[in-house]
């Protein structure tokens, strides 16, 4: 009942993770897409390039390449330098072992200015990684052991748990089981204490391989499965495919070839897919192990042969290979290569295990070994010095006058430069004051034009339109005469009340009221083309635009005045107006065809230019003008944000 329980809060912890994995990748990728803060885009690429490094590693370095870019452009050395260690990964994954090794080494740099110490520890033991992969062990271990002594210096069990499963794995590369073992149980209590599902993995594999090698293979298989279980929920696909592999290596040994070659052919698909080239090479040369026991020598060879069109990682996939090589090549008969692949197998295996190396490593061991027992010794000479230091203390207490003396000249700096600050910021303040001011002036001088304009269209509509209206009506009942003057001048009368009727709603535009500023600009364009013999296009595009009533009216007006200036004044033949609104700007264009004009050397404005320019200061505008013998353009830039 107990292992029941055990197995269902596993899983459920397996779920939880994957899926908070996933809310957490889109989640950046939103922030990429609506952020406009560069260094938090370049922060969120470079969180989803490391999520997505065991999924699938070209996207995760299109992730990682925008991420370097956008600091680069930032000058964020730390930035580039977090960058660097993911690209020391994203390299090492793919098999790419020496351009691994030198972002690794740029990253161990910057950390060493920063004397970051943790930081260190994580180049280290990548370094230790990359080294594994390479089958260079010595080199492997040491940097495991300087970043092990940081890590149980620091405390951190993750990095502790971690380091340990790697360190295992070397001693199992070594034959040295025992100690493999050990290891990889210290960590397994680590991770599993911690919930840390992706390290518990790694373990569980680890330990897989070591029972793998030892012959025990239903231990073996019983980790396998377990490590197969959590990648697959965690989706780690690097992961998948490695212990895939691991699996067709039991049923291999079980001689269930059939069953190895649907985990080989798993893994290979995945690596392929996901360009996981340092991982496809000893996936073929297993696969080629399998068609050989089934008897498909011709498949076998063909397998063999696309081995040398990738990668070979490490001297250990060097040896594995000349080994399958050499079997399948004897079983051929072929004894030329048989002996070939033969010696450069024995080449490879006296390179991993030659006396020296082993020695090397042996001593590191010990060396690593009393370097902790040198820490305690070390703990004390602490103490020891500490109490000196105290004493010392005493013999500078006279030192501390001086350093008063110093606080208090600097404290005095600090009061004068707060009062210049404060006295900026009242100057300040006060020049904010003045433009309000001018604002709030312009405001009601522009509130009053309205109003005006409103008065002078009711007394054209009411008064002078109606007796036109009523003096037309008294001359059509005289059109019986059949008089020529009678009907030209109901003609004039006619024509009189349209002109009133338009300065009535040019004053006072009904469609400001009644639509929104577009429809109303829209409609304005319109009545111009039918009342005059001049063509006016009006185009919008962006998104709607929601202002209060006060601006909607002065963008209108504006439009209005620099449309009746090129009709009254430019003799133009076409006008063209654009308005446009992105984000926080919204562009007006006014353009015509006219004779133009000197803008900037106009003698004396007329009552239009003055209206137009306070209107655009209210507004707190932008304004350009181009105006030549082709013709003039105002350009008009408003800024939604100053007008909130």
């Amino acid at each position: 009942m107990k292992l029941r329980l055990t197995c269902l809060c596993l899983c459920l912890t397996i779920c939880t993770a994957a899926q908070n994995r996933q809310v957490i990748i889109d989640s950046l990728k939103i922030i990429t897409q609506t952020t406009g803060n560069d260094s938090i885009k370049a922060t969120a690429y470079g969180k989803l390039g490391w999520l997505t490094i065991n999924r699938d590693v070209e996207r995760a370095k299109a992730y990682v390449d925008s991420s370097y870019a956008l600091f680069q452009k930032l000058n964020d050395q730390n930035g580039m330098a977090v960058n660097d260690y993911r690209y020391g990964v994203i390299n090492r994954v793919s098999g790419n072992y020496a351009s691994a090794l030198e972002s690794m080494d740029k990253y161990l740099t910057y950390a060493e200015i920063k004397s970051d110490s943790f930081n260190l520890a994580n180049g280290y033991y990548q370094k230790g990684v990359i080294y594994s992969l390479q089958g260079d062990y010595e080199r492997s271990l040491k940097e495991y052991h300087k970043a092990l002594n940081i890590y149980e210096a620091q405390n951190n069990a993750t990095g502790i748990g971690f380091t340990l499963n790697s360190l295992g794995i070397v001693y199992k590369n070594l034959k040295k089981y025992p100690e493999a073992i050990e290891s990889y149980q210290r960590a397994v209590k680590i991770h599993e204490k911690n919930e840390d599902l992706n390290n518990l993995a790694n373990v569980y594999n680890s330990i897989g391989a070591v029972y793998a090698e030892q012959n025990k293979s239903d231990l073996a298989l019983e980790y396998y499965n377990k490590t197969l279980a959590i990648d697959i929920e965690i989706q780690n696909n690097w992961g998948t495919a490695k212990v895939s592999k691991n699996i067709a290596l039991i049923h291999i040994d079980k001689k269930k070839y059939n069953e190895a070659l649907k985990f080989l052919n798993n893994a290979l698909e995945i690596q392929k897919q996901h360009n996981y080239s340092s991982e496809i090479a000893e996936t073929l040369a297993q696969l080629s192990k399998a068609y050989m026991e089934l008897g498909d020598l011709d498949q076998s060879e063909s397998l063999i042969k696309q081995v040398s069109q990738h990668k070979i990682p490490s001297k250990k996939v060097h040896q594995d290979v000349h080994l399958q090589a050499f079997s399948l090549y004897d079983k051929l008969g072929n004894t030329r290569q048989a002996l070939y692949h033969h010696k450069k197998y024995t080449v490879y295996k006296d390179s991993i295990f030659n006396e020296n190396n082993i020695k090397n490593i042996n001593t590191l061991q010990v060396q690593y070994e009393t370097e902790k027992k040198d820490k305690a010794l070390l703990q004390q000479q602490l103490q020891i010095e500490q109490n000196e230091n105290a004493l010392r203390k005493k013999k500078t207490q006279y030192n501390y006058m001086t350093g008063i003396a110093i606080f208090f000249l600097l404290s005095v700096l600090l009061t004068w430069l707060i009062y210049r600050q404060r006295q900026k910021r009242k100057d300040q303040e006060i020049l904010t004051l003045k433009r309000e001011h001018q604002i709030k002036t312009l405001e009601t001088l522009i509130e009053g034009e309205e109003k005006e304009r409103l008065r002078i269209a009711k007394e054209l509509h009411d008064g002078v339109n109606g007796d036109l209206s009523a003096i037309k009506f008294k001359l059509v009942s005289l059109q019986e005469m059949n008089n020529r003057v009678i009907n030209e001048a109901v003609e004039m009368i006619d024509k009189s009340c349209q002109q009133v009727r338009a300065i009535s709603h040019n004053l006072i535009p009904p469609s400001l009221e009644s639509f929104s500023l577009v429809e109303a600009i829209d409609m304005f364009c319109q009545n111009i083309n039918n009342s005059y013999d001049i063509k006016v296009d009006f185009h919008f595009i962006g998104n709607s635009i929601n202002l209060r009533k006060k601006e909607e009216v002065n963008i209108f007006r504006i439009i209005q005045e620099l449309v009746s200036n090129s009709i009254k004044h430019a003799e133009a033949s076409e006008i063209n107006v654009q308005m446009s609104h992105r984000e926080q700007s919204i562009f007006i264009i006014v353009e015509d065809d006219g004779k133009g004009f000197d803008f900037n050397n106009v003698k004396s404005e007329g009552i239009g230019l003055m209206n137009l320019r306070s209107r655009v200061e209210f507004l707190q505008a932008e304004m350009d003008v181009i105006s030549n013998d082709k013709g003039t353009s105002f350009t008009i830039e408003i800024d939604t944000q100053k007008l909130e």
